[in-house]
């Protein structure tokens, strides 16, 4: 399906330009504008203003010197102020409108001072444009004037400098904001593509702006995430592959043996072959289902923990339950908990050599809850590798020992799939504690 078409440009460097050259060029035009109006305008008015007088004093002083002085007077007047005088010997046709704001400034002070109506009349002279002013003083008619260069001004190479180097500005911006950011972009496009393709990206640079040190920092945690889920289940299928093959062969020499004799002791065999089998294929097929399920509600954690206990404590395990509060409220997936605490708890029976189990809620901004034994503990160096599938301590991955290897794994992946954490800890006076923590950010509501 074609995605809609749009005026706006697909890349972000494109965007990012057209986006901070409309923004530059406003800017420009609101600040030329600003001080044109408070500045320019003002000073334009008051030269103006200067000049009408310079004129107006010039024609003056010209009708009262010598008439052989007034030559010299009129060069040093050229030369100094770009002013000429000469007498008034035929009207100039009129002609058009003035091409500067700065002339009509000068035209207004000339009337105001004059007194009456004086306009400036242009007029073609040796090539070049002139100005004039037709006065009289002293009975003498007088026009004055001025030429085009002396008053103006290149306001078009103005502008267009303004723009190219709003332009310019422009781009460099973009290339330096722009560029830096679409790189990084790149980057993880081309890491999710390879997360896409079934490949693991190496860890994308953690550097940058705030947003995009959080972005990678982000991607980086998910594509571990991926790392470990994809090598706990690798570890997971091998494991079972290699746990299902041993009671698998034990029953097909088994079978091979019954057609010769009837041993009610391989048929024993068979049978217990067969629930370690429908073990460790019912923990897999449970994880792969809590895993799925993320359905959450309000919950109270005290009865939860009383529940878990109860369901332990029906195969004669001694479980003993501590709380601080009456009532635990929290917004949880209880199935991925009630799982959790019960593969802690059946753990910790099973290798707490008979004594009891003690398991302690404590309700606080973080949950902690405590399951702690009495057995023979595990070493410092052990303590989180029990954590991976089929890990077993001494080594031996027979059934026979204990559990399927499953329930510390299984436990690992439900409590971070919730945004759990679950360690280990040798228990002080001998044996082995499991602390569930949840973060203080879930929901909460708890009454003492």
């Amino acid at each position: 399906m074609n995605a809609p078409r749009t005026l706006m440009p697909s890349s972000i460097f494109l965007r990012t330009t057209g986006t901070l050259l409309i923004a530059f060029l406003t800017f420009a035009i609101l600040i030329l504008a600003s001080v044109a109006h408070f500045t320019i305008i003002p000073l334009a008015r008051s030269a103006g203003d200067d000049l009408a007088a310079l004129m107006l004093l010039s024609a003056r002083s010209w009708t009262e010197i010598p008439p052989q002085a007034r030559g010299d007077f009129n060069d040093r007047l050229y030369r100094n102020h770009g002013l000429h005088i000469t007498e008034r010997t035929e009207a100039i046709p009129p002609g058009d409108k003035l091409p500067l704001p700065y002339l009509e400034f000068v035209e207004q002070s000339l009337s105001r001072r004059a007194g009456f109506d004086l306009p400036l009349q242009p007029q073609m002279r040796e090539g070049e444009q002139w100005f004039w002013a037709d006065l009289s003083f002293g009975g003498q008619s007088l026009r004055i004037g001025f030429p085009l260069d002396r008053v103006e001004t290149r306001h078009v190479e103005g502008v267009l400098a303004v723009g190219i180097i709003t332009v310019l500005l422009v781009l460099v911006t973009s290339v330096f904001m722009a560029g830096r950011t679409t790189r990084r972009i790149r980057l993880l496009s081309a890491a999710v593509a390879d997360v896409t393709h079934g490949q693991l990206p190496e860890p994308l640079p953690e550097k940058g702006a705030h947003e995009v040190r959080t972005l990678a920092r982000n991607f980086n945690h998910m594509a571990q995430e991926v790392r470990d889920l994809l090598a706990n289940r690798t570890t997971l299928l091998a494991g079972i592959s290699h746990d299902l093959r041993t009671p698998l062969t034990r029953m097909r020499l088994s079978l091979e043996m019954l057609r010769e004799v009837q041993d009610p002791k391989l048929i024993d065999g068979l049978c217990k072959d067969l629930e370690v089998m429908d073990r460790i294929i019912g923990q897999t097929l449970a994880l792969s289902r809590d895993l799925e399920m993320r359905e959450e509600k309000t919950v109270d954690l005290v009865a939860l923990v009383e529940q878990v206990a109860a369901d332990a404590g029906r195969t004669d395990a001694d479980i003993r339950l501590s709380r601080v509060a009456r009532i635990c409220l929290r917004q949880i997936n209880p199935l991925a908990l009630q799982r959790v605490l019960s593969n802690l708890v059946e753990n910790a029976v099973r290798y707490g050599e008979g004594k009891p189990v003690d398991v302690l809620l404590e309700c606080a901004p973080t949950v902690v809850i405590h399951v702690m034994d009495r057995g023979p503990g595990i070493p410092a160096e052990q303590l989180e590798a029990v954590f991976r599938p089929f890990h077993r301590l001494d080594s031996s991955r027979s059934a026979q020992t204990g559990g399927s290897g499953l329930g510390l794994a299984i436990t690992r992946q439900l409590a971070n799939a919730n945004g759990w954490s679950v360690t280990l800890h040798a228990r002080e006076g001998g044996g082995t504690e499991a602390r569930v923590l949840l973060p203080a950010d879930q929901g909460r509501k708890s009454r003492a």
